[in-house]
């Protein structure tokens, strides 16, 4: 394939990553980091297609979907107990600490039966039909089309929402996909790089609040009575919260200037 298919050579790469991961992490025996590192090459090829979607046909994005969504799911929960533990361990006494142990225990097992259901699925047998662009400047314009779009949903405020988990989450999961878009399709791109450490700072703490209410959702899901580990977790969502508006409004800004540089 020439230049025109770029895309799709750069989602096969990624779609071969991702099998290569899985084979690490079940390598591994599941350690913490290399469920980890699968889950960021999944959330990297699903940036890919959010970002491409008006270029993939419609048949290949359901089916695709479906599955790394399915695969990313199977590893969500022993990732938020892990992330749980390694944060707030000094805080939890050891009742706390046993019945993460007791719930963690038959995840893993879970994740194997979920590989095993799979009957060998391996994500580069996968085809995605990416329309090609007949040339670098068409290539150009639409990347840049797409940018301006995503950037506009991403300074987009409901000021009454921002305290909301799901809303502050969807904003964070936005400024990741930018950030991966940036560093894999637009490499060259010097005049992003402040624009992306802007990005990476909001996203970084909107995930201590994300992570925060996880966590309080397992105290109250697991009737955790651990008055120290709660007490600390409201404290920090408190700051977390604080500092996540702080650094979305300085990485809007920055957006703004951005845009109208453009």
């Amino acid at each position: 394939m020439g230049d025109d298919y770029r895309i799709s050579q750069i989602m096969e790469k990624h779609l071969e990553a991702i099998d290569l991961q899985m084979d690490a992490m079940i390598a591994s025996d599941f350690d913490h980091l290399q469920i980890h590192l699968l889950r960021e090459r999944i959330r990297e090829f699903r940036a890919l297609m959010f970002f491409n979607i008006a270029h993939i046909r419609p048949a290949d994005y359901r089916m695709i979907e479906f599955v790394s969504k399915k695969v990313f799911n199977m590893t969500s929960l022993i990732r938020e107990i892990d992330v749980f533990e390694n944060g707030y361990r000094d805080y939890m006494s050891s009742d706390t600490l046993a019945k993460l142990a007791e719930i963690k225990a038959p995840l893993v097992n879970g994740i194997k039966e979920e590989i095993e259901e799979t009957n060998g699925f391996r994500f580069h047998q996968v085809k995605i039909h990416v329309k090609p662009f007949k040339s670098k400047e068409k290539e150009s314009r639409c990347f840049s089309a797409r940018q301006c779009e995503l950037f506009n949903q991403f300074i987009e405020l409901d000021e009454s929402r921002f305290s909301e988990e799901k809303y502050i989450h969807s904003k964070r999961m936005l400024a990741k996909k930018l950030i991966y878009i940036h560093r894999i399709l637009m490499t060259d791109r010097q005049d992003l790089e402040a624009l992306n450490l802007e990005l990476e700072s909001f996203q970084e703490i909107a995930k201590k609040v994300h992570d925060v209410c996880v966590n309080l959702r397992f105290v109250g899901q697991y009737a955790l009575e651990d008055h120290l580990l709660i007490n600390k977790l409201i404290e920090d969502h408190a700051r977390y919260a604080r500092e996540a508006e702080d650094q979305y409004l300085l990485t809007c800004n920055v957006i703004k200037r951005y845009l109208d540089e453009k």
